[in-house]
């Protein structure tokens, strides 16, 4: 996602288990596009779009969506784990042979492992929440400007770039969660428990969340896996994954960095 981390192990979801669980995190594939998929599609329509750059596509969810539409889509993640999954899925379906995938990084994207078109791309588009997961490394938003203009750059003109974000207005002035939280578009799953949240602070301001939670794995593939373990769900011990150290840095929507 960012050169400035560290080393890879300091990227987000780095120690591979999220990638691992979130076909099972993300739940009811309906029921989430459900929430957006027509909005979401009625923005490209308007603006005439073709061709689709996912700079965040995790599994490759959204994506093969869009090119279920018939959309030409190029698709990056910062996740080497996330990448292979949605390789994965491309292995699996024959009619999704020339869709490329690659090893993208936000603050330089013109070297992701994906052949960009010359002229640019008609939208590109980072949902999921997944713009908080980049750290201000410079401070004042110059690393989040950096990202925007790199999304900016590799737009045709007149191109359109869509980014989402979870309700963190709300978070920062109240520091907890707003109680509509729990009502995430995205993920449709019951397998969640013990859910929290380590809210850090610096100044009096908030500057990091951290989200930690386990996911039942009961009946599935990953019962066995090595790293499973046994947790209590309410009565019940069943095996789980922890997902640990999502790491999110949020920031307001009037305070986001316009470029």
């Amino acid at each position: 996602m960012a050169a400035n981390f560290e080393t890879k192990e300091h990227r987000p979801y780095a120690d591979g288990r999220g990638p691992k669980v979130w076909h099972l995190y993300i739940g009811d594939v309906e029921a989430r596009f459900a929430s957006y998929k027509s909005t979401f599609l009625k923005i490209l329509e308007d603006r005439e779009a073709e061709t689709v750059y996912d700079v965040a596509c995790g599994t490759g969810i959204d994506s093969v969506m869009l090119l279920e539409e018939g959309y030409r889509v190029v698709s990056t993640d910062g996740s080497e784990h996330f990448v292979n999954k949605a390789r994965q899925v491309r292995q699996e379906r024959l009619d999704l042979a020339d869709w490329q995938i690659g090893f993208g990084d936000w603050l330089d994207l013109k070297s992701a492992e994906v052949k960009h078109p010359e002229e640019g791309y008609d939208a590109v588009v980072c949902i999921g929440n997944s713009i908080t997961g980049l750290p201000d490394f410079e401070g004042e938003n110059r690393t989040h400007l950096k990202a925007l203009q790199n999304f900016k750059d590799m737009l045709k003109v007149g191109g359109v770039l869509i980014i989402d974000h979870r309700n963190f207005d709300y978070t920062m002035a109240h520091k907890a969660f707003a109680p509509s939280s729990r009502q995430n578009i995205y993920y449709h799953c019951n397998r969640v428990f013990n859910e929290r949240a380590e809210i850090i602070e610096k100044d009096g301001k908030v500057v990091k969340i951290v989200l930690k939670t386990y996911m039942d794995v009961s009946g599935t593939e990953l019962e066995n896996d090595s790293e499973m373990q046994l947790q209590k769900r309410g009565e019940t011990m069943v095996p789980a994954l922890e997902m640990r150290g999502v790491h999110c840095y949020p920031h307001t929507v009037e305070a986001s960095p316009n470029s």
